[in-house]
């Protein structure tokens, strides 16, 4: 498999694993947990394994302090704190169809700094995602009540955040380990989450076996794996293209959700899936068609 088949089959298995989550998170608030609990205790999960991972097969060095990686590790946990804050003000469909926007925002910072090069259908391609995500979130059959302010500004800067958190992994590939950003990173999130919900470390020691096992399972599989396999897909197909792919994991979210939760799947989901493999596919054939042309 080429260098550039494996980086498409990265994110789409990243997208996989990171779909994982809603289930995951839906089981542990059935719970009564909090939510700024579930992200201390997702980040602390994930600092454990991690840890005892690199200290066990010492692949990589355990910690770096690249000033790159570090302002990561800033952009990601502030996509996550961001976010928790925006659904306290907006509907749940609203704010992620805002932080999903971040492949056109992705777009166009990748040709401002790396100079990459935005044809027609790759920007047909963004417009069918986003429209794909607008008939998923439901928002069309929403009562036109007045939309808070502070609630879009958060899921705005929820999506700005995150964009430039993929911006950054397609260059700290370059100069890092992925095991080590990955390390670095979660250490970070883990200590400015303890800092702005310090009242979450010492309701860590209360938890329950039952919401420990499902906090594990949350940093295994919705968040290593998903963050290794999507840094290594930048890696090699770039961090624009990555990041449209990326947006399959809203469908397979809905999938998980009818098949595990018994979740109903409308007719405009549907149709929104559809929109969003079209958008992906069209991604992957650009990719392959500019690839190919450049080799000839």
């Amino acid at each position: 498999m080429s260098d550039r088949n494996q980086g498409y089959l990265l994110i789409i298995l990243s997208a996989v694993f990171y779909s994982t989550l809603g289930i995951l998170g839906k089981y542990i608030y059935n719970t009564g947990i909090e939510m700024s609990l579930v992200i201390v205790l997702r980040l602390f999960a994930t600092v454990i394994l991690l840890g005892l991972f690199l200290l066990i097969t010492r692949k990589e060095p355990l910690l770096t302090f690249s000033r790159v990686v570090l302002f990561q590790g800033i952009f990601f946990i502030a996509t996550a704190i961001t976010f928790f804050l925006a659904v306290k003000y907006l509907s749940a469909g609203l704010a992620t169809v805002i932080l999903f926007a971040h492949p056109a925002l992705v777009a166009v910072l990748a040709v401002i700094f790396y100079h990459e090069e935005i044809g027609a259908a790759q920007i047909v391609g963004l417009i069918l995602a986003l429209l794909g995500l607008f008939f998923i979130s439901g928002l069309y059959i929403e009562s036109s009540t007045a939309l808070s302010p502070l609630g879009l500004i958060l899921s705005v800067l929820s999506a700005v955040a995150y964009g430039i958190y993929a911006l950054l992994g397609q260059r700290v590939v370059k100069t890092d380990g992925i095991w080590t950003i990955t390390f670095t990173i979660s250490l970070m999130g883990l200590v400015i989450s303890a800092l702005i919900f310090p009242h979450n470390l010492p309701a860590l020691l209360s938890i329950t076996p039952y919401q420990l096992f499902l906090g594990f399972a949350m940093a295994f599989l919705g968040t290593i794996l998903p963050v290794v396999l999507f840094l290594k897909g930048v890696q090699k197909i770039g961090s624009s293209v990555g990041t449209l792919i990326s947006i399959i994991e809203i469908p397979f979210a809905l999938i998980l959700a009818y098949l595990l939760l018994g979740e109903v799947l409308t007719p405009m989901q549907v149709v929104g899936t559809l929109l969003i493999l079209i958008a992906t596919t069209m991604a992957v054939a650009v990719k392959n068609q500019k690839e190919n042309n450049e080799r000839n």
